[in-house]
């Protein structure tokens, strides 16, 4: 019995169905592989017509996956030199930069980029002060992960040139250099859900106190700040206009040690030194940070005057402080408290606030000190002011309020047995009759009021070539004067 052609026909295409779908497919995989060799032939050389002149880029290999939007450079490494004198700006390599989930429709229609994820692993940065071989800032063993990344021609012209979710950045190593006197290192640094880390950070200046000595011209300090370990909790980067923005919910130092020596036989240096207030106001940042906490650290700091004679610091141990609104973005004052020991012994409470929008820089400041032996500060009165002190300050306070230019305020005391000698200038005996002379102008602490204290005003004119601790100084020493030497009435 013959078959009808209708039903031989549909037999004979349902037998071939599997063939047309297996051509099909490979005609497909064919194309994709072809476009596979083109994309990577065209991005091959878009990067050498785009690559400017003065830019030296190469890698191992290339990666492209066109199905899925991704792109991974092997071993990239890139060269920038000055166009000018051809020195190196820029050296940079990593393991390896790869770029995930490309949308092509935006790219295509807006010339807009946008990718699912950017991750580059194992980099070495290095930049270098122009036309020299000095190092600006270099790090090791960057790697991050950047994901939703956009960015257009817009965007491009920004601080930040693109927009981002997630940042998550590991490094080691890091070097920045500061200025012609001080480095910035850090051994290790990690930035997750928007909380930093650091470990080994260091702020120091470049040479020793006599090679730095000598490269002077006008008095610099010589700094030596060191941060075991440091945190950033809740860290945001932005922009507002054209100002990059940095917000910080809690900022932590915990076991710093900060060292200070300034040669005072260097000439001065006359430049006018703007107060904390308008220094903080005119950052070429807008500037949050809510809370500062510093944990555990040590301050000293020493001057030398005499060219014979050894400095000896002065120290504040022991120290926590709490920092509240260090800001230039709210019209919120900015409040500081210190607790330390003077000298590892003396406790010490310290308070401060300013409002960095008041055009007077107008702050408060406030002292207590208890339990104080004079001989506790001999070391550092001797190589200071040649003076020697007997006695013991029970207690003392003192309230200062002040602008860029004056400050007055009050100061009370209970104090026994205050005497002064007065040293020869080789430090190697008393000067009896001098000394006998402010012991006679001094109030040993026992002409008091019915409580036990003694009291003084304090009126000073602000030198503004000199800092704000200066200025602070001032102020406590008039206190002194007047609560020591003068009627001791309030």
């Amino acid at each position: 019995m013959t078959m009808p052609k209708t039903e031989y026909k549909t037999k004979t295409i349902h037998k071939k169905w599997p063939q047309v779908l297996l051509g099909v497919a490979i005609i497909l995989l064919l194309c994709l592989l072809g476009l596979q060799v083109y994309g990577k032939y065209a991005l091959t050389e878009a990067i050498n017509e785009k690559t400017p002149d003065n830019v030296e880029l190469s890698y191992d290999d290339l990666d492209i996956n066109i199905l899925l939007g991704s792109v991974k450079f092997h071993n990239l490494n890139l060269k920038s030199l000055n166009e000018i004198t051809e020195k190196i700006e820029v050296l940079a390599t990593t393991e390896f930069l790869k770029i995930t989930d490309v949308a092509y429709w935006p790219l295509w229609n807006n010339k807009r980029f946008e990718a699912d994820n950017i991750e580059i692993k194992n980099a070495k940065i290095t930049t270098y002060k122009e036309d020299t071989d000095d190092v600006h800032f270099s790090v090791n063993e960057l790697s991050f992960n950047i994901s939703d990344v956009k960015t257009d021609k817009e965007m491009l012209q920004n601080k930040i040139p693109f927009n981002y979710e997630i940042l998550d950045v590991e490094l080691q190593e890091l070097y920045l250099d500061l200025s012609r006197f001080e480095e910035l290192k850090v051994a290790s640094l990690s930035f997750e859900e928007n909380n930093l880390e650091f470990e080994n950070l260091s702020i120091t200046s470049k040479y020793n106190k006599e090679v730095l000595s000598k490269r002077l011209t006008v008095e610099r300090d010589y700094v030596d700040f060191k941060v075991p370990q440091g945190n950033f909790e809740a860290l945001e980067l932005g922009t507002v206009k054209d100002s990059f923005t940095v917000s910080i919910k809690r900022f932590n130092l915990n076991n710093s040690e900060l060292n200070l020596y300034r040669n005072k036989l260097i000439a001065d240096d006359f430049t006018v030194k703007t107060l904390y207030g308008t220094r903080l106001e005119n950052l070429p940042i807008k500037l949050n940070i809510e809370s500062f906490f510093i944990k555990n650290a040590n301050v000293f700091y020493s001057e030398k005057i005499d060219l014979d004679i050894d400095p000896v610091s002065i120290s504040f141990e022991d120290l926590d402080a709490e920092i509240n609104n260090i800001s230039n973005t709210n019209t919120q004052k900015t409040d500081i408290k210190v607790e330390a020991k003077l000298m590892g012994k003396a406790p010490i409470l310290f308070n401060w606030d300013f409002n960095t929008k008041d055009a007077a820089d107008s702050f408060n400041a406030s002292a207590i000190l208890t339990d104080l032996e004079a001989e506790t500060i001999n070391p550092f009165l001797e190589s200071q002011a040649n003076v020697r002190a007997l006695g013991r300050i029970h207690e003392m306070y003192f309230t200062i309020h002040g602008n860029d230019f004056e400050s007055t305020g009050e100061m009370k005391m209970k104090y026994e047995n205050f005497k002064f000698s007065i040293l020869d200038e080789d430090q190697l005996g008393i000067n009896k009759t001098l000394s006998t002379l402010v012991n006679i102008l001094t109030n040993d602490g026992s002409k008091t009021d019915a409580n036990g204290y003694r009291y003084g005003d304090i009126a000073v004119e602000r030198d503004r070539t000199k800092s704000f601790f200066n200025y602070l100084w001032l102020n406590t020493k008039d206190g002194l004067k007047n609560t020591v030497v003068g009627n001791g009435k309030k």
